[in-house]
Order: structure tokens, then C-alpha cells, then sequence
């Protein structure tokens, strides 16, 4: 009875399923954080690319550009992920051409949502636009 055990296969069928749904579940879940990380790296992106462009004004305060940029993070992002990252506004000049710029940079973490650890993602955006009306 035992060698025959050892031949039949009934079942093996289900641990293979099993097997290799677990691996696709792993491969989905990396996917989607992949995913979640580009969107929020992107929205942050965008959120300095916008603010400086408006701290760039001639009439605007540069620090006003750093608060533009937490708040469309904010938007963007949930409360836990627009938390952590954090934006700073400044002056300062081209070093090719010596011309005013104002550059907004955003940095923080995203955290990991299909993962047990508590692994963050690091996020560093800078975005520089020349001053207008200053020479």
C-alpha cells in the first residue's frame, strides 16, 4: 500500500495551483507598489514643477512657493504619504548663465502598502525655473 502511495499523483494538482498562485500574488503585489510609488513620485514631481513656476513670479515670495508645493502634495497624496514628504523653497543662480532661478525641492518617504516591513520608499524632486523680473 505504501509503494502505491508513492506512485498515485491525485492531488498534486492543487499543490502546484497553490504554489504558483502565492508567486503570482507576490509578482501582482510588487507590480502594484511599483505602480503606487511612480504615481506618487509623479505627483510630486509635478507639485515642485508647479510651484516653482509660481514662486517664480516676479510678485510672489519664494516661500510661498515651498507652501504651493505641500499643499498640492497633499492633494495628491494621502494623509500618510503627503505627511512625510516635505518641500523647501529657494533663490539662487544658474551656474551657466547667472541668472536668478527659484528652485523648489520636495523630499520624503512613500511607504510600502503590500509589504509587512516598514521599508520606505525614498522620494527626492527638484524643479528650478528662472526668476522673472530680477537680473
Amino acid at each position: 500500500m505504501l509503494r502505491r502511495m508513492r506512485r498515485d499523483d491525485t492531488g498534486a494538482a492543487v499543490v502546484d495551483f497553490v504554489m504558483m498562485s502565492v508567486l503570482l500574488l507576490m509578482l501582482l503585489f510588487g507590480v502594484l507598489q511599483v505602480a503606487v510609488y511612480f504615481y506618487a513620485r509623479n505627483v510630486v514631481a509635478a507639485s515642485a514643477a508647479d510651484a516653482a513656476r509660481y514662486a517664480a513670479a516676479e510678485s510672489v515670495d519664494v516661500a510661498a512657493g515651498a507652501t504651493r508645493a505641500d499643499h498640492l502634495v497633499h492633494e495628491g497624496l494621502d494623509e500618510a504619504d503627503a505627511s512625510s514628504i516635505h518641500c523647501h523653497a529657494a533663490l539662487g543662480r544658474d551656474g551657466t548663465s547667472g541668472l536668478p532661478i527659484t528652485t523648489v525641492r520636495c523630499t520624503g518617504h512613500v511607504r510600502l502598502l503590500f509589504s509587512p516591513l516598514a521599508m520606505p520608499l525614498t522620494i527626492d524632486v527638484r524643479s528650478s525655473v528662472l526668476k522673472e523680473g530680477r537680473r
